[in-house]
Order: structure tokens, then C-alpha cells, then sequence
């Protein structure tokens, strides 16, 4: 096991000059220095690759831009991944960002386990669009052993553990991370393992809080779960359709008072 393992983070962007820039930035800043970071672009029109090229020289080489048309996010992140040489792979989205020693964290974590398929997630900071603070999530051991998919922004994954389920499902658009962490539970071999540090701030917006996105995203999730027997369809459909209700309350009410409903859901004050 090496001490100081290569981790590779991988950005899929599209048009993203207007926060690609803090993304950036994040990367740059972290306490860990033995990394590499993939820029998977498909075919930007606006100024991201400019943004990207002013900061290149900053990263000494370790930077790598891949700009070509893909067929959907989930194609760029697997071409990352097929392009990546890490040991252990973070995805970093285009609009979101790391602490400044969440690399640190996962290389000391990835060495103290020494297991051959390790899947390791920190923490994630839920922010608003301008930058505020919304609500912290933190996973525990609970969502593991019910085999929950969660935290993606906030999750390394060994390129074993890609080797042996495979990479993102692409017949899904916006739920294949989901669907992939179902399959990695379902896998005896993977190892779970959880930190309680903040590894990425979120940032709101995504795909899954557009309206213009909603159903589809609900039917894919209960495709997804119907697909590795998540219980009745009765069940899953009101599940999802829960869900659905949350996010379209979380983006009218005021975000103190959505501070609040992310606490009651999560069991924090």
C-alpha cells in the first residue's frame, strides 16, 4: 500500500463559467499533493475552458482537459474514470467544491483501511445558490447496513470498486450515481467506510431541484429501485413521490425555514 496514494477527481462541466471558477480554486487548495485532476468538458460555448486554461499553469501537470462532445453526464464521469489513473476516484461537480483537506482525509483513510475495495464518504455541506450555508449532512452507519444510496458529491471510490461493478449505468440521466452505490452495497466485498468531515460543499440548483426535470428524475428513481428490489412498487412510487413534495417545498419556503425542515428530517436541531 502506498503512503501517499494518487487520487484522481474528475469535473464533468458543460458551460459552467459561472462557477467553475471556485471549483477550481478548491482543488488547488488542498493540503494533499498527490493527485490529478480530470476536466471532462463537453464542448463548452461559453468561457469555461478559458476560466479552466487561466488557472492550468497553477497545477504544475497535474491537470488534464478533455473537451469533446458526450451523450449525457454520466458519459463524461465514465470517460473520466476509464482516463483516470488514481488508485481512488472523487467526482467533483462543476458547481460545487472541496474543503481544504478533504484529499488529505481520503488518502490517510485509504491507507489506514489498506482494502481492496474501498468506498469512502465524508460529509457534505448543502449550500445556497450565493454561497450560504444551508445544512450539513452526515451519514452514519445506519444508512450503510440499510444499503441507502447517499452523498455522492461527498464519495471516493477505489478504481477497483469501478473495475468490479462496473461504471455508471448511461440508460439513466439523472439517477445512474444512485443506482451504481445500490450495486456497490450489494457487493460483500466493498467496504464502506464514513468520515465525519466535511469533504464537498453543495451547491443547489442541480438537475433534481429543476421542475422542468422532476418526473423524470422520479421515474427514474423508481425504475432504479425497483430494479434491486427496494420493496413494493406501492411502496417506492409514495417514496418517491415524498420526495418529490420535499424538494418542491424546499424551493418556495424561505431557506431559514428550510434549514429547520432539513433538521427535523435528519434528526438534528
Amino acid at each position: 500500500m502506498l503512503e501517499k496514494p494518487l487520487i484522481t477527481v474528475i469535473t464533468v462541466c458543460f458551460n459552467s463559467a459561472k462557477t467553475i471558477e471556485i471549483t477550481l480554486k478548491s482543488v488547488l487548495a488542498q493540503t494533499y499533493e498527490n493527485y490529478e485532476y480530470l476536466i471532462i468538458d463537453g464542448k463548452s460555448t461559453d468561457n469555461t475552458l478559458a476560466i479552466i486554461k487561466k488557472y492550468e499553469p497553477e497545477f504544475k501537470g497535474k491537470i488534464r482537459i478533455i473537451s469533446e462532445h458526450d451523450t449525457g453526464i454520466y458519459n463524461a464521469m465514465n470517460k473520466g474514470i476509464r482516463n483516470s489513473h488514481g488508485v481512488i476516484i472523487g467526482i467533483l461537480n462543476s458547481d460545487d467544491y472541496y474543503s481544504i483537506d478533504t484529499l488529505e482525509n481520503v488518502a490517510r483513510i485509504y491507507v489506514n483501511e489498506n482494502h481492496p475495495f474501498l468506498v469512502i464518504n465524508g460529509d457534505m455541506m448543502r449550500v445556497s445558490e450565493s454561497g450560504d450555508e444551508v445544512f450539513r449532512y452526515t451519514f452514519n452507519n445506519e444508512q450503510v447496513k440499510k444499503k441507502q444510496c447517499f452523498g455522492h458529491p461527498s464519495m471516493f471510490a477505489a478504481k477497483s470498486v469501478y473495475d468490479k461493478i462496473g461504471l455508471y449505468d448511461e440508460s439513466y440521466r439523472f439517477a445512474a450515481d444512485g443506482e451504481w452505490q445500490y450495486r456497490a452495497h450489494e457487493d460483500p466485498a466493498i467496504k464502506y467506510v464514513l468520515c465525519h468531515k466535511v469533504f464537498n460543499h453543495m451547491r443547489e440548483g442541480g438537475a433534481s431541484d429543476n421542475p422542468k426535470y422532476r418526473w423524470k428524475w422520479f421515474n427514474e428513481r423508481v425504475r432504479m429501485k425497483k430494479n434491486h428490489s427496494k420493496g413494493s412498487l406501492v411502496k417506492i412510487y409514495w417514496q418517491e413521490f415524498k420526495s418529490v413534495i420535499r424538494t418542491d417545498i424546499k424551493n418556495i419556503v424561505p431557506k431559514s425555514i428550510c434549514k429547520k425542515l432539513y433538521g427535523v428530517k435528519y434528526g438534528k436541531k
